[in-house]
């Protein structure tokens, strides 16, 4: 796939002969002697040259992999139609040279993506791989991909755990989840002017780290913390934090809670009337979310990665580029998967198809001043293997989301990356 070829003046040799002839049967003084090999390096630099030349042969290829079947098949279709329409609008090409996409269809577990990620890691033309939407998946086929030197870009996971020990093969474009937390502390503080919170938790491992990031944030700004309860996902415990709620009267409650705790805490939260602005994770931003707390979720504040915003000129010509192009309206997925195409075109078309220069590219995006502009803003990547990019805020509204007021705030996390 990439040749090097080395080329030399056919007078290097005859330079050289004639210089170290006349150093060493001329007696010279030390500082004719610098003068000397001063004037050999000169005429090195212009008798010979070394030229790297890097040629394609045929098409370089990006696998694409997601579920075919499945729970999750409707977001691997977003997902494979954000990547193809990128790779259409570019005409299938880096420059002059030719792009495949190929499509895998792996499974959201562990075992079933192991044999798909060995096909893929197999095929040499394979310069980058793009995709899967669970984290246990990724967990499974990192070493596979890094024995390879296989770049992955991962659109669509937020869970830390798939970053732990990571050698710089993963690339999320997603933030992590505790990162969630504390920019919705923030949110509540600089975007809502709110000044008392409080944490409804379900005990797991998730709402705990939920959790620890919210609260970390809320103290270094100087946020009250009145309530902080923990709870099993049961109506009365849904209740009973209801209850205490409406006494210590929060300005806005966090839900570090798992969708099936979180829809009974606001059907309580709604049926006792408890005050206060509702703030939670992206995971609530889901129609079977709302399907399972109906009103109750109405005005919920959601956390997002990227707001499809029609007022907004290019998000707007996105998403009419992608109905045009797909007959359906586009998910934050699609908009994800779109912007992994459109950086792995930009990597190549700098690095060229060879897999560890591919990597080498990648690698240089870890700083705010060389972030990739993505559909929802600059994204790098840390040598910690987290992604640094703007976060936004929807609005659950009739059963839709919306872009809240305001929809973002400066989050120092997300944007100062390179101090």
């Amino acid at each position: 796939m990439k040749e090097s070829h080395s080329t030399e003046s056919p007078l290097l040799m005859k330079c050289l002969n004639h210089f170290i002839t006349v150093y060493f049967r001329r007696r010279v003084a030390f500082v004719g002697r610098l003068a000397l090999l001063f004037l050999v390096g000169v005429l090195l630099f212009h008798c010979g040259d070394k030229e790297e030349k890097t040629t394609w042969r045929g098409p370089a290829r990006i696998g694409v992999v997601v579920p075919g079947s499945g729970p999750l098949q409707d977001e691997g279709e977003m997902l494979r139609l954000g990547t193809l329409m990128a790779l259409e609008e570019a005409g299938g090409r880096v420059g002059d040279h030719q792009i495949e996409m190929i499509v895998y269809d792996s499974p959201c577990n562990g075992g079933g993506a192991i044999p798909v990620a060995e096909q893929i890691a197999a095929d040499g033309s394979t310069s980058v791989v793009i995709g899967y939407l669970c984290p246990e998946t990724i967990r499974a086929v990192l070493p596979i991909y890094r024995k390879a030197h296989l770049a992955l870009i991962n659109p669509t996971v937020s869970a830390d755990y798939t970053r732990k020990d990571e050698s710089r093969h993963l690339f999320p474009l997603l933030y992590g989840d505790g990162e969630q937390g504390a920019f919705l502390a923030a949110y509540a503080k600089k975007g809502l002017g709110l000044t008392r919170v409080a944490i409804f938790s379900d005990g797991s491992i998730f709402g705990n780290l939920l959790s620890t990031f919210f609260i970390r944030e809320a103290n270094r700004l100087g946020l009250e913390l009145v309530e902080n309860i923990s709870g099993n996902p049961k109506p009365e415990e849904a209740a009973r934090a209801a209850e205490i709620f409406k006494r210590a009267r929060p300005e806005a409650i966090f839900l570090a809670a798992s969708p099936r705790a979180a829809s009974l805490f606001l059907i309580e939260h709604r049926r006792h009337k408890v005050g206060g602005v509702i703030l939670g994770p992206d995971h609530f931003a889901d129609l079977d979310f709302y399907e399972m707390t109906g009103q109750a979720s109405e005005g919920l504040f959601v956390c997002q990665p990227i707001l499809l915003d029609r007022e907004d000129s290019e998000k707007s010509g996105f998403v009419w580029r992608f109905e045009q192009f797909s007959k359906r309206s586009p998910n934050w997925i699609a908009a994800a998967g779109y912007d992994s195409m459109r950086l792995a075109l930009e990597v190549l078309s700098r690095s060229g198809p060879e897999r560890t220069d591919f990597l080498r590219v990648m690698r240089k995006i870890s700083v705010a001043t060389k972030s990739f502009s993505g559909i929802g803003g600059p994204v790098f990547f840390r040598q910690d293997g987290t992604s640094q990019r703007p976060f936004f805020v929807a609005e659950i509204h009739n059963g839709r989301l919306r872009p809240a007021k305001p929809p973002t705030i400066e989050f120092p996390v997300a944007l100062k990356g390179d101090r």
